[in-house]
């Protein structure tokens, strides 16, 4: 199973990525935040994320790993169709399912703040902004060709939970 995580900056998807992956036995978590961050960015950073994951994909089931977590913002369908065109190109059967990662923007905003606390470079503003435009790009439509929203405003351990009850993936313990 290859399980998309979309949504906004500070939503929690890398939070719940990994919270997941650590869940499911045989998974690897993609981020693809850390996957397009290269110096000279890539001309067309979709393409090269796409094509990063579905190289990576194709390695990691080579190595025996059979499920996969990769969380990033796709702001339109087309942008998430090319990729399931992709990973369907490294393995025909795969089960892709996506979530968009739905929250009240003043949780929202509030999930932003508390991270600013840790870092160096103050960039709230900067992302405040980003967020909104974001959110307004994601949750615009009732669409859902950019994933099944999923609420997010619980617990992680909670979500992930949730998250497997749906998923159904088999030899997967609904315990943590």
């Amino acid at each position: 199973m290859i399980i998309l995580l979309n949504g906004p900056l500070g939503i929690g998807k890398s939070t719940l990525a990994e919270a997941l992956t650590e869940s499911i036995d045989g998974c690897v978590m993609l981020d693809g935040d850390y996957l397009v961050a290269v110096n000279p960015p890539p001309p067309d950073e979709v393409d090269y994320l796409h094509a990063i994951v579905a190289l990576l994909i194709g390695h990691h089931r080579g190595l025996g790993y059979r499920h996969f977590v990769v969380n990033h913002l796709w702001r339109t369908p087309s942008e998430l169709a090319d990729l399931r065109r992709r990973l369907l190109g490294v393995d025909s059967e795969a089960d892709i399912r996506c979530f968009l990662l739905v929250l009240p923007l003043d949780e929202n905003l509030r999930r932003i703040a508390r991270r600013q606390e840790s870092r160096a470079i103050d960039e709230q503003e900067f992302e405040q902004r980003a967020v909104l435009e974001e959110r307004q790009a994601l949750f615009g439509s009732e669409n859902e060709s950019l994933g099944t929203r999923f609420d997010v405003s619980r617990a992680p351990d909670e979500l992930v939970l949730a998250l497997l009850s749906e998923l159904r993936i088999p030899g997967v313990s609904l315990t943590r």
